[in-house]
């Protein structure tokens, strides 16, 4: 099958929680007169509560021995925090919701986000469980012709108000700097990942939000059939060639042009469903071709997470088990 049967799929790019703006209000107790609306890129300064007085009367008695009224003002805590809490901005002095505020002061703080250039985008996204650490992935160019490239657990380095990163293996390096809200990558070698007409490096410089991408597969149905495959229960380093006790194995790729993935011997079928497209590593290619790559589930099997590599110049399938390392997880090939 030739490799002009190309993937298409469609992103629909949604944006995420934590609020980029922030209303500010002329009054604490009037929401119908705000001042104006913040953006991620705005100042925005906490302002000291003006703590509460409230009037008290007593009666004290003079020289002459008669009743004179008094009136003093005492200073009481709320039993609550206040709903609206002063603040100074570009617009003056205002007021601003205490919970919005707080989410817009971490929004702020947060570089994670997609920022593009003409191109491509770079999704930069913190790490939920490892605080320090970043993922990172690069998509530039056409749906036809792009450099691509994911790469996690990238370890967040200050200097001189930047924030940077820094990837590095055999014949790539990427530096990737972030400041005010723009990715600049330097790319030295990394001519894996690359096209002839579009390189990993570059300035991103337009920033929205971190979003989700939920993929739909559309792509011509593919059947090959195997007498035998490589069976490699501990990783691919341990393979020994066989075959189904059912007879030859069919792999169908995207039954009815819908994206599923069947593995079929005899009466048995098993069913993977996609879920995400992935980006191959370097160590994925076959013969210098990149395969296509998708994160599935099997359907009968709740905890059955199997990522499925496809090379059509090589008419080659891969399936390997997700949540294993590499050089340890079950693995399928079929060639």
């Amino acid at each position: 099958m030739i490799f002009k049967k190309i993937l298409l799929f469609v992103c629909f790019l949604t944006a995420l929680s934590f609020s980029q703006s922030l209303t500010i209000y002329r009054k604490a107790t009037d929401e119908s007169s705000p001042l104006g609306t913040l953006s991620y890129s705005d100042w925005v300064k906490e302002l000291p509560i003006k703590p509460k007085k409230v009037k008290k009367t007593y009666y004290v008695k003079n020289k002459k021995g008669k009743k004179v009224k008094k009136v003093k003002y005492e200073t009481v805590t709320p039993k609550e925090p206040p709903r609206f809490i002063p603040v100074k901005c570009k617009f003056g002095s205002g007021y601003a919701n205490r919970a919005e505020l707080a989410r817009f002061f971490e929004r702020s703080k947060d570089i994670s986000g997609t920022y593009s250039s003409k191109t491509g985008t770079a999704v930069l996204q913190k790490s939920p469980n490892n605080p320090g650490k970043f993922s990172l992935v690069i998509l530039n160019g056409t749906e036809t012709e792009r450099a691509e490239f994911e790469v996690g657990n990238l370890e967040l380095k200050e200097a001189n108000g930047h924030s940077r990163f820094r990837f590095q293996e055999p014949d790539c390096r990427l530096d990737i700097d972030y400041f005010n809200r723009k990715i600049t990558i330097l790319q030295n070698g990394c001519d894996a990942y690359s096209t002839p007409n579009f390189k990993l490096g570059g300035e991103y410089d337009n920033y929205t939000e971190i979003i989700r991408r939920a993929e739909t597969f559309h792509f011509p149905e593919t059947k090959y059939t195997f007498k035998k495959f490589l069976w490699c229960p501990e990783g691919p380093d341990f393979c020994e060639k066989t075959k189904d006790e059912n007879g030859k194995v069919e792999i169908v790729w995207s039954v009815n042009g819908e994206g599923l993935i069947e593995r079929r011997s005899g009466d048995q079928i098993h069913t993977y469903r996609p879920y995400e497209r992935m980006i191959p590593n370097r160590s994925d290619f076959y013969d210098g071709e990149k395969p296509i790559a998708l994160k599935t589930k099997r359907t009968d099997m709740s905890s059955e997470w199997m990522l499925w590599l496809y090379y059509p110049k090589a008419e080659r399938f891969k399936m390997v088990r997700i949540g294993t390392r590499n050089d340890a997880a079950y693995t399928e090939i079929y060639e």
